[in-house]
């Protein structure tokens, strides 16, 4: 009985209920997205890999969110990958924009995290 209705309803709304859903593409993604430093204040070094794929062929830049400074640019391509030696003691972020109109396309972030923290022990008294 169920099964009857069932199929009333895919035959009624067949485009509807099998409708097919756009797969997203990874825009620009960041290969590892954190840096590790042993202590809170210290410069994090590694080799980052920024990776994007578009589902147009256009002309695209990568470039630091923060300076706008431009790192690398492709011309009539889909996809594309920059190897970027991260030297920092603050998190990054990145943006892949079309050079054409200016838009950003998407962005991405390079965390930075650390082993030990800085904390200053509390002095309760002083002698002098």
């Amino acid at each position: 009985m169920y099964f009857r209705r069932w199929c009333y309803l895919l035959l009624a709304y067949p485009g509807s209920l099998l409708a097919e859903v756009p797969q997203e593409v990874t825009a620009l993604s960041a290969i590892p997205n954190t840096c590790v430093a042993l202590r809170e204040g210290r410069h994090c070094y590694t080799e980052v890999v920024l990776s994007w794929q578009q589902p147009t062929i256009g002309n695209y830049c990568l470039r630091d969110a923060t300076s706008k400074y431009i790192m690398q640019c492709w011309l009539k391509q889909q996809h594309g990958v920059f190897n970027y030696a991260f030297d920092s003691e603050q998190s990054l972020s990145f943006e892949l924009f079309d050079s054409n109109t200016a838009k950003v396309i998407a962005t991405t972030d390079v965390k930075l995290q650390w082993v030990y923290q800085n904390r200053q022990k509390k002095r309760r008294w002083r002698l002098f």
